[in-house]
């Protein structure tokens, strides 16, 4: 006959060590897991983030190099131009319109919309787009800002995601030309964009957002 008391022995489960032990190593396996999932999901937000700054950049990129390679175009020979105000001279690339002394911002004319010999049309209304427009960087939006001289007010053209735009001005050679405001359009034969992009994820290394600089070189219009 069997002893009850031997079987109860036989019957018995884990000690409370061996459940200690047992709670501390899943508790470890499944902080592992989740400490790896989170940088995986880090890892993967970082690069949506990089990925939608740069493709914010490019854009800006090809559409401030479309204005530039238009600026200039000037088939009827017009001096002067009623638009935006009276006399105002046609010199095609206007570096610097504010008067500061950072190279952010430009004003490009043409005369193609159409090209009639009125650079943004008669005056007072104006209203010929896309021949007097004036390109900046608004630090306080981190955008890039497109004014129309034919619209009442400027625009964003970018997410805020943009950390600085410069506007670098060459010579004929592509020897980089000293920034000194209207002359410096005058002698360019080339104009370089570059965009500084700053993603909105902090680089746990640096404790900063990551930037990055994308640039596009435009062979301008003799004027």
């Amino acid at each position: 006959m069997t002893n009850p008391i031997a079987r109860v022995r036989e019957e018995n489960g884990f000690s409370l060590m061996e459940l200690m032990v047992a709670s501390v190593c899943t508790t470890i396996v499944l902080g592992g897991a989740v400490a790896l999932t989170s940088q995986i999901q880090n890892g993967y937000r970082r690069q949506m983030e990089d990925a939608v700054g740069e493709q914010e950049a490019r854009y800006a990129l090809e559409w401030i190099s479309r204005y530039l390679r238009g600026a200039g175009n000037n088939p009827f020979g017009a001096a002067v131009s009623d638009c935006p105000s009276s006399a105002t001279a046609f010199e095609g690339i206007i570096p610097n319109p504010d008067g500061d002394s950072a190279s952010d911002d430009i004003t490009l004319q043409s005369d193609s919309n159409p090209a009639d010999g009125l650079i943004g049309g008669a005056s007072p209304d104006c209203d010929q787009s896309g021949e007097h427009v004036t390109i900046s960087y608004d630090s306080a939006t981190r955008t890039i800002t497109f004014l129309d001289n034919a619209e009442a007010t400027a625009t964003s053209r970018t997410d805020a995601v943009i950390d600085g735009l410069e506007f670098v001005y060459k010579d004929s050679d592509g020897d980089e030309l000293a920034f000194d405001g209207e002359s410096t359009g005058d002698n360019a034969y080339y104009v370089e964009v570059r965009i500084t992009i700053r993603t909105r994820t902090i680089n746990a290394a640096t404790g900063n957002p990551d930037t990055r600089i994308l640039s596009s070189e435009v062979r301008v219009r003799e004027r």
